[in-house]
């Protein structure tokens, strides 16, 4: 193999190691793992508003039970009071009378709010069970993303050491000069350097090229550049 046929070589293997590369940035099972973490994150945020209003309903459901057993015990007491014989004056029947109308009201009005409230925690139960349910179901999913993903940054990686490696051995048969204007070109050229001969076209610009410079690239054994676009030109059978 010419210098100018490694040099070809090389230009392949730099381009494999980009698409490699890039391969690695650009990973699909990335953006899955990404948007399941977003979901994750809306949920786990979800679940703590959920338990957060699930333990201020309990607090005010247990408030208002407290309420409505100390309202119970005072119309029992004004009840025996009451009907027990132990009030005579009438205003002060009245007065009892209203007093436990009113009592009957407020406790009527609580009671309700309970099962109101018995209702909400209900059903933020239900949501939260729901909530851990879809949580659960993300993490496993996202268990064997993380798996894909994991895997195929090895096959990737490894693929990419192998390629570097190969470029080293063959950089080392090439002349640094060469080596040089290769590199040179490669940057001008976005990457595309040497240009192979396809019949008679440059492989770069697909130019026709003159006979005598294909004539003169064929041996490989100088560099011999396309008159249009610049790149080196290396013959292939």
């Amino acid at each position: 193999m010419t210098e100018i046929q490694s040099l070809l070589k090389l230009q392949e293997l730099d381009m494999k190691c980009r698409d490699l590369e890039t391969a690695l940035r650009e990973l699909p099972v990335r953006r899955q793992i990404d948007v399941l973490e977003e979901d994750l994150s809306t949920l786990r945020e979800r679940l703590s508003c959920a338990n957060q209003e699930l333990n201020q309903a309990r607090k005010e459901q247990k408030h208002e039970e407290w309420e409505i057993k100390d309202i119970t015990m005072t119309i029992s007491s004004i009840s025996q009071k009451l009907y027990g014989g132990l009030v005579s004056n009438p205003r002060e029947i009245e007065n009892m009378r209203t007093r436990l109308d009113t009592l009957e009201v407020t406790k009527g009005k609580l009671e309700d709010g309970v099962i109101g409230i018995m209702e909400k925690v209900e059903a933020l139960e239900s949501e939260i069970t729901d909530v851990n349910s879809g949580i659960s179901r993300k993490e496993i999913e996202l268990g064997k993303l993380t798996q894909k993903r994991d895997l195929e940054i090895t096959d990737i990686s490894a693929k990419l050491t192998d390629a570097i490696e190969e470029r080293k051995r063959l950089q080392s048969v090439i002349s640094d000069p060469l080596i040089r204007k290769y590199e040179q070109l490669a940057q001008d050229r976005g990457g595309f350097a040497v240009a192979p001969i396809r019949g008679n076209l440059c492989g770069g610009c697909h130019v026709a090229l003159p006979s005598s410079i294909v004539i003169l690239a064929k041996p490989n054994d100088r560099i011999v550049r396309c008159e249009n676009c610049g790149r080196i030109l290396c013959w292939q059978e």
